[in-house]
């Protein structure tokens, strides 16, 4: 296993030692650094999932179960809602803001972000760690031949995830502005598992070369979060971030995993005037 994580000691070292799983996961144990799991970070943003497709108990108590320790409720409060800014790895600060917002959720409108609907079960859609393939291809500007690559928008018109069809799994997205699920802000660059009738976008207007729609957020059922994609974290610090996934990502010949940016597909949907 590798050497503790900033993220478990800093929690450790406010007196909120984070729970066994999740101290496994960020220490890298083998279990989890497999080629469906990817690594231990990657699984460590798909067990903070797994919770945050849940409800919110607005009292942060069944969160709160992420901590094997806790503090008294003024401290606990204190000590969740500044750690993100306590921390000096990029990956470690988004993993903290996950928790805060789990612990202590967002008013989306308040917060001036766009707010989706959680579906309630579970949806088709898989997280393995090629899931970045197809994302990481359309960020250069190729489409399979039978690809579709749909753009959803808010009421802005901006766009808000990429989804890509016939590519794998169906209706598997990356956001590539803040969304807020049950409470919890998300990330750019998290993988999001689309739910709505296809019967209903037939009349949206087209994205032109991607062959796909234009679908408006408020046309679809309902969102879960899989995970956090690795384009999520910045190129300088992926590597160290996604170890085991990133490097498998490398090994299995995807398209310049190491330099992608999410600003790439955020020009591809909505490209800048020149």
């Amino acid at each position: 296993m590798q050497p503790e994580h900033e993220l478990v000691i800093r929690f450790r070292d406010a007196g909120m030692p984070l729970n066994g799983k999740l101290v496994a996961m960020l220490a890298e144990d083998p279990v989890h650094r497999t080629e469906r799991r990817g690594c231990g970070y990657t699984q460590a943003t798909r067990h903070l999932a797994a919770r945050i497709n849940q409800p919110r108990d607005w009292a942060g108590l069944d969160d709160l179960s992420l901590f094997a320790g806790l503090g008294n409720e003024r401290d606990r409060q204190a000590t969740v809602r500044a750690m993100p800014e306590r921390l000096e790895r990029e990956e470690s600060r988004l993993l903290a803001a996950l928790i805060r917002d789990m612990v202590q959720p967002v008013d989306a409108v308040a917060e001036g972000l766009v707010e989706v609907p959680a579906w309630p079960e579970k949806l088709p859609v898989g997280s393995c760690p090629t899931a970045e393939k197809c994302f990481l291809e359309l960020a250069h500007g190729f489409l399979p031949r039978k690809g579709r690559c749909n753009v959803l928008i808010d009421a802005d018109d901006r766009p808000v995830l990429i989804e890509k069809m016939n590519m794998g799994d169906d209706h598997s997205c990356v956001s590539l502005l803040p969304v807020v699920i049950n409470g919890v802000r998300l990330p750019p660059g998290s993988l999001v598992a689309a739910h709505y009738d296809e019967r209903t976008i037939e009349a949206e207007p087209s994205t032109g070369p991607f062959r796909g729609r234009r679908i408006a957020l408020a046309s679809c059922a309902g969102f879960r979060m899989l995970r956090l994609t690795t384009l999520a974290v910045s190129p300088a610090n992926r590597a160290r971030a996604f170890s085991a996934h990133f490097e498998a990502q490398v090994a299995g010949g995807l398209f310049e995993p190491e330099s992608t940016e999410l600003d790439q597909l955020r020009c591809m949907v909505h490209p800048v005037p020149a």
